[in-house]
């Protein structure tokens, strides 16, 4: 049996979109290896930026760490979700993705392709993602699902005051990851492995991480 690595993470440069009022990656040379005879590169970088995990503490004020999520979480086996409408900044019902709610395993990952990837790198990108409903987000926790992975920037609508999707799924100690990629050479898989393993950042909120599937042929 042979397996593929597919790479579900944005690439990290300093002219890369970045969600509104956020800054984007510093990178500079500390080192060149013309001078001082080695490569070295400073990175000052919001953690939020590009294929990110969002801990608990995100948003709730005694969360749960990015260090203190257990890594099974945001590790292992899953499928694919898809929301075949054009993006239009519209909330996802439950059956905009599934016909049968019981097709969601109790304590696995969920993974939502939103189609908002067709616009990375455009103002659109940052603007048109659609976002769970209530309905879907009370299905998610009531089957405890282990983490929610997406390829929308957010999980709320840019700019409001009150994040109410983040506070329900984080509040339920459920991770979200973020503005993942590549998700459409999924669709043909019934199962893969999923890792979107953080950074041990302790104490914080949020980390970037490598996001990957593993298929099976």
């Amino acid at each position: 049996m042979n397996r593929t690595i597919i790479d579900l993470s944005y690439e990290l440069t300093d002219t890369m979109l970045v969600y509104p009022k956020n800054r984007r990656p510093v990178m500079e040379w500390l080192g060149r290896d013309n001078s001082e005879g080695y490569n070295l590169t400073y990175l000052q970088m919001i953690v939020h930026t590009g294929t990110h995990v969002d801990s608990p503490l995100h948003f709730i004020g005694d969360g749960e760490t990015i260090d203190a999520i257990p890594l099974d979480r945001l590790y292992g086996k899953t499928r694919l979700f898809s929301f075949k409408n054009p993006p239009k900044s519209q909330e996802i019902k439950i059956a905009d993705i599934m016909d049968d709610p019981d097709k969601l395993e109790e304590s696995s990952i969920f993974v939502l392709r939103t189609g908002i990837e067709d616009f990375a790198e455009q103002s659109s990108y940052n603007y048109l993602y659609p976002v769970p409903s209530k309905e879907l987000i009370e299905l998610l926790i009531k089957k405890n699902i282990k983490a929610y992975m997406t390829d929308a920037t957010s999980i709320d609508p840019v700019g409001v005051e009150v994040s109410e999707n983040h506070l329900s799924i984080l509040g339920a100690g459920i991770p979200i990851v973020e503005n993942l990629c590549n998700l459409a050479s999924l669709a043909d898989y019934g199962s893969f492995d999923i890792s979107a393993l953080p950074l041990r950042l302790v104490g914080r909120e949020g980390s970037p991480c490598r996001a990957i599937a593993i298929v099976e042929h």
